[in-house]
């Protein structure tokens, strides 16, 4: 049975419609695929189909590549550190320029030695959310790296949105793999009403310096939300920012509602 199938016509739709938009029904196929190889559940936003320049690209949140990590049975943890021009590596980034790299060092059950993924900025650094929030954006690109190196016959070709500037499109092979399970919703400690209004006002914008605006906002409540929340929602606004590049031609109206504005 083709990976396709397993979706309902309903399902099916949906994912044309929303995740994967503009996919031909080969295209569509190729997704599935994508999805029964690495375990990630689309409709819980854990992989994407994203069309650029009129090719395919597979693209996965860091979240996704966690779940993958963590369905091994072999991650044994990770940590995360940045550097300025000084190479001096620290556990938390609290200087007011970008910093110069972050590092992330993951370590598996079994292994002799650590897997460490190094992300440069000045490989990495691009417009929209990576001049707002540097640091975390870079971390979630180390971390992908890292990630890659430790379980590379299941993340092979998988990237994440953060890394897809600098990655080439990717190919999925086919491979005979278990029927998706239903992933299990997440658990958030966080403010759910401002985190569903943030996720609302990242979807209805229209222009990269909405993004940015509402980037702005976001950092502000980031202490209402809770660690998984502010990072669903920085992919949230990456896959929304690569959608409106090149810029959508409509015009700020300049009357957004603040949805992190205190009640």
């Amino acid at each position: 049975m083709s990976a396709i199938t397993q979706w309902t016509q309903e399902q099916t739709q949906l994912i044309s419609s929303t995740i994967a938009p503009g996919c031909t029904a080969d295209e569509l196929k190729l997704f599935a695929y994508a999805c029964q190889r690495t375990g990630l559940d689309p409709f819980s936003k854990q992989i994407y189909a994203i069309k650029r320049g009129g090719k395919l690209t597979i693209q996965a949140g860091i979240d996704g590549l966690r779940s993958i990590a963590e369905r091994s049975g072999q991650l044994d943890g990770s940590s995360t550190e940045w550097c300025g021009d000084d190479g001096i590596w620290a556990d938390v980034w609290l200087g007011s320029k970008p910093p110069a790299a972050a590092k992330t060092t993951i370590w598996r059950k079994g292994s002799t030695h650590p897997f460490v993924g190094v992300a440069r900025y000045a490989d990495y650094a691009g417009q929209g959310l990576w001049s707002k929030m540097p640091s975390a954006m870079l971390a979630k690109c180390s971390e992908a790296l890292a990630l890659r190196k430790a379980f590379p016959a299941d993340m092979s070709g998988v990237y994440t949105v953060d890394e897809m500037e600098q990655a080439e499109t990717v190919t999925v092979t086919a491979t005979p793999a278990p029927a998706l399970a239903p992933a299990a919703p997440a658990a958030f400690a966080g403010d759910a009403k401002i985190f569903a209004a943030g996720k609302a006002a990242i979807a209805k914008a229209t222009t990269i310096q909405q993004l940015e605006d509402i980037a702005a906002r976001m950092e502000l409540r980031k202490n209402d939300l809770s660690k998984q929340q502010f990072e669903a929602l920085l992919e949230f606004s990456l896959l929304r920012e690569a959608e409106l590049i090149p810029p959508a031609a409509a015009p700020s109206t300049g009357n957004d509602a603040d949805p992190f504005a205190d009640d």
